[in-house]
Order: C-alpha cells, then structure tokens, then sequence
C-alpha cells in the first residue's frame, strides 16, 4: 500500500531571532571587557590577547546554545544581598575569634540538611554560601541531601540553613510552585 506523502512544513524563521543573538553577542563583548578592565586595568583592553579574548567571548556565545534565563525575583535581591554580606562579616569574625582562642573553641562534626529548592541555580547559590555561614562548609549534595562539616556541632546551624533557604527560595521563581499553583494547590 502506497503512503500519501505529506508535505514538509515550511522552515519557520523569527523576525526577531537574527537580533536577539547579535544582542546577546554584543552584551558578551561588552562584560567580557568590562571584566578585563577590572582585572587588567584599561589600558590592557587595547592589547591583542585581551581583544583576541573579547571577539572569541562573543562568537562563543553565537555558537553556543543560549540557557535558559534566570528565574529572577529583582524585589527580594535586596534581601538576598544583605543577607549574604551580614552572614559573611560575621562567618570571618567567628573563624577568626575561634582560631585565636588559646583553647581553639571547636567541636567539628558532620551534619546533614534536607533542601527543598529546585536544583539549578538555586541550588547550585544555596552550596556556594552556606560555606560563608559561621563555621560551616558544603561538602557534598546527593539528591536533596547536603552534606556539612561545621565547626561547632551546639551552634544553630539548621536554623540559618533554612533562614538561607527561604531567603534564595525567595529570590528565584520555582517552576514547581508553578505547576502546582496551575494544579489549584496553595502554597
């Protein structure tokens, strides 16, 4: 039996396409520059590696296939920010205060935390500054499970490590919460 054919359908193009990658180009080029300013100094911009480095930072991302953007909350950054600064002036003055201690004043210990934020960058966030909490490292991340070494097993590390979880899982959208708003579940 002979099958109909189909036609194929027409290779669609977006009009705006074509400029939302030279955009995205052009934005790559100018904070790869503005970061060899900051760390090079300007007048470093003008020499050939660091040119070399910008044109091949934009034609990256021309090959490269664009990520999905970040799922931003810009009203709880704030929040966020402050947070992160408070936590890491006083991380440091803690490690210090104890590593001069004649008596070295630690109890270190293992200890786990259950998350619940989406994996991504969220997460991905949530490692990174739990090791600027007092005394506190990320170690390992299975599933949801981290894995901590702290430097005082008594101090109240569960209590900042979900104080720090709500205020990232207030900083990014969760797809998740999403999904179930759309399922008629309330939060």
């Amino acid at each position: 039996m002979a099958r109909a054919s189909t036609p194929t359908p027409a290779r669609r193009t977006f009009a705006g396409r074509g400029r939302s990658r030279a955009r995205r180009a052009l934005a790559t080029a100018v904070a790869a520059a503005l970061l060899w300013w900051i760390l090079a100094g300007s007048a470093a911009l003008l020499e050939p590696l660091a040119l070399l480095a910008i044109v091949l930072a934009a034609v990256a991302s021309l090959l490269l296939p664009a990520g999905r953007p970040l799922p931003l909350r810009p009203s709880a950054l704030p929040g966020l920010l402050g947070f992160f600064l408070r936590s890491s002036f006083l991380g440091g003055l803690d490690v210090a205060r104890r590593a001069l201690d004649p008596r070295l004043p630690i109890q270190p210990d293992f200890l786990t935390y259950r998350t619940e934020l989406a994996h991504g960058p969220p997460l991905t966030l949530f490692m990174a500054v739990v090791s600027l909490l007092p005394g506190t490292l990320s170690v390992r991340l299975e599933g949801r499970l981290l894995t901590l070494h702290v430097l005082d097993c008594d101090a109240d590390t569960h209590g900042a490590l979900m104080t720090l979880e709500q205020r990232i899982r207030a900083a990014f959208r969760d797809p998740r919460d999403r999904h179930a708003d759309d399922n008629g579940a309330t939060s």
